[in-house]
């Protein structure tokens, strides 16, 4: 299997695998490098080069917001942490 070939398979089963293990859904490929996805209440970006999953939700926020606001952030966090670490464990 050539290394684009097996970039391929492995997008593709990360793909299924965010769908399944996290409810992931609405993947769109119009960026190039990276797959734009949602998830039943976070936005994120799967990256092509490393497989790295980006929560758009978990942007660093200073002093000022409601505390739900950093509620919905910590989760972004766990949840972000929780799917790359899956990944992880799905690419050794």
């Amino acid at each position: 299997m050539t290394k684009t070939e097996l970039i391929r398979v492995q997008t593709k089963n990360i793909i299924e695998l965010l769908e399944n293990e996290f409810n992931a859904m609405d993947f769109d490929n119009d960026q190039g490098s990276y797959f734009t996805f949602s998830t039943n209440t976070f936005n994120g970006i799967l990256r092509r080069n490393g497989f790295e999953v980006t929560l758009e939700e978990t942007i660093g926020l200073g002093p000022g917001f409601e505390e739900e606001r950093y509620n919905r952030r910590d989760q972004a966090i766990i949840l972000e942490d929780k799917i790359n670490s899956r990944i992880q464990k799905y690419l050794i």
